[in-house]
């Protein structure tokens, strides 16, 4: 499991960098959407990329 400051500091960036870019009126790509996602935290992120791999990985 990932876990850690620095972890936890990349999904905050990533959510950062969404608010900005929503803030200046620029599009957030439709691959990055969910960093912009208002109901978006890191927990919620971190849940979901590890689902995400896991589902992969017994596919």
């Amino acid at each position: 499991v990932m876990a850690g400051p620095l972890v936890r500091s990349s999904y905050r960036a990533g959510r950062l960098w969404a608010q900005a870019m929503r803030r200046a009126g620029r599009a957030v790509p439709e691959h990055l959407a969910h960093l912009a996602a208002r109901e978006h935290s890191p927990a919620r992120q971190e849940a979901a990329s590890l689902v995400q791999a896991a589902t992969a990985a017994s596919a």
